[in-house]
């Protein structure tokens, strides 16, 4: 009998646990934000062998994006790299859903800036509820050949940022375990210092740059298929750990 219960208070405890991370609506939902595209490629070094930071950052995210659902998040992206909302059709949508925006910010041509992803990522927000939305980017120095490292920022200054700041922490505990002795510099920016994708958007936003384009060693490991999958999963691990924790 005393067994039995033994067994049964197991099995009672291990049920008790999620059997997934969840977000306070019941489930993790992540967006994934590739910084630039279509008309705007972001920078481009011979370093990166043809490619620019806008095919870069497709491919980061593409790979963040299958380590996320392995893991059973719901994962949203800004855009996929063939197609965005106009602006026409993206100043319906924020209408229709009570989402503020500032037209004269919107440009209608071929580029889907910063300032209109946040917009429509907080178009997205209202049909789902996001749990956190990630910014991926390369980074350059056109003064410099010799800078190296990532680099991650966050607004300190908006609704969100006790959460941002916890989520934050998190991916970068997990970049720093992942890639020991590689620079991180961590940004907890003001208002007036912080990117448009961290402080305009209505859920917890990080801002990620994955390496330096004008640095040659850097360019060779941004486009290095290991390095890419093992930044992805480190990403996703640090994501990870915060919903479960």
């Amino acid at each position: 009998l005393i067994l039995a219960l033994a067994a049964c208070g197991r099995f009672a405890e291990e049920n008790e646990k999620p059997s997934e991370p969840k977000g306070s609506d019941g489930k993790v939902t992540v967006l994934l934000d590739a910084g630039h595209g279509f008309g705007d490629i972001g920078c481009k070094y011979d370093f990166l062998g043809g490619l620019s930071e806008s095919d870069l950052t497709l491919t980061y995210v593409s790979l963040i994006k299958k380590e996320l659902e392995n893991l059973g998040y719901t994962v949203l992206l800004t855009h996929d790299g063939t197609s965005f909302p106009s602006v026409s059709e993206l100043s319906s949508l924020a209408g229709e859903n009570g989402v503020d925006f500032a037209p004269e910010k919107m440009k209608d041509n071929n580029v889907f800036d910063a300032y209109e992803r946040t917009v429509y990522a907080n178009v997205l927000a209202k049909d789902t509820e996001i749990d956190f939305m990630l910014s991926i980017h390369v980074n350059a120095n056109a003064d410099s050949d010799k800078c190296e490292g990532f680099e991650i920022d966050y607004c300190a200054e908006n609704a969100s940022s006790d959460v941002t700041k916890i989520i934050f922490s998190s991916v970068c505990d997990s970049l720093e375990k992942e890639f020991e002795g590689r620079k991180l510099k961590k940004f907890a920016d003001s208002w007036d210092d912080s990117f448009i994708v961290t402080k305009y958007v209505s859920m917890p936003s990080v801002l990620l740059e994955t390496g330096f384009a004008s640095t040659e060693s850097e360019a060779k490991l941004l486009t290095d298929a290991l390095w890419q999958s093992r930044l992805a999963s480190a990403v996703a691990r640090g994501i990870k750990n915060y919903f479960e924790s």
